[in-house]
């Protein structure tokens, strides 16, 4: 009797210690993956939970209890929970705003293009510097001067045009509308027309 009661205790005893060590892996797991998650989250957890606690108890509770949910924990629970899913939808809207163009620097290949690019711009308007077509000239400058800022990034980098000082006389070369004036524009000076 002795030696059958020694065993089933010591079957017992190891049974136990094994249902001991699973339950302290299980646990231990548990605390890791909770280390793991971030302190906003377990606060949102935290006071999502105590949310509906204090619902429940606004509704079942009676007397005092009843109106401490009502009047403390669910307003309080209620704001921790929209703070955090404003900042959380603020973080978001700054992560789905465009990259930085500045940030990745351009490769060969789109630096040959953008070279290429530009002297084909620039080589039409010194063909049509001086000629009919000034016009155009004019415009293939500005094609090549923002492709060589877009490639390189240096389109934010200088003023604009609005905030830069006019030098002396520039500003009489300005059209100014005046008051009064009822002429009419002549239809074949007008881009419009063309």
């Amino acid at each position: 009797m002795g030696r059958i009661a020694l065993a089933v205790a010591a079957g017992i005893g190891r049974f136990l210690a094994g249902a001991a060590r699973y339950c302290a892996r299980v646990i231990g797991q548990i605390g890791r993956t909770v280390e793991a998650v971030p302190s906003s989250l377990k606060v949102f957890f935290v006071a999502g939970m105590l949310l509906l606690v204090g619902l429940v108890g606004a509704i079942a509770a009676e007397a005092t209890l009843g109106l401490v949910c009502t009047v403390v924990v669910i307003p309080a629970c209620s704001g921790v929970l929209g703070v955090l899913g404003y900042r959380w939808y603020n973080r978001l809207d700054g992560e789905v705003a465009q990259p930085d163009a500045r940030t990745a620097e351009p490769t060969s290949a789109s630096l040959q293009r953008s070279v290429e690019y530009v002297d084909n711009r620039l080589a039409l308007a010194l063909t049509s510097l001086g000629t009919d077509h000034h016009q155009q000239a004019v415009i293939a400058i500005v094609q090549a001067k923002t492709a060589v800022e877009l490639t390189l990034g240096t389109e934010g980098d200088a003023g604009s045009h609005a905030e830069m000082p006019l030098r002396a006389g520039e500003d009489d070369l300005r059209p100014r509308i005046r008051i009064g004036s009822t002429s009419a524009l002549r239809e074949s000076s007008s881009l419009a027309a063309s």
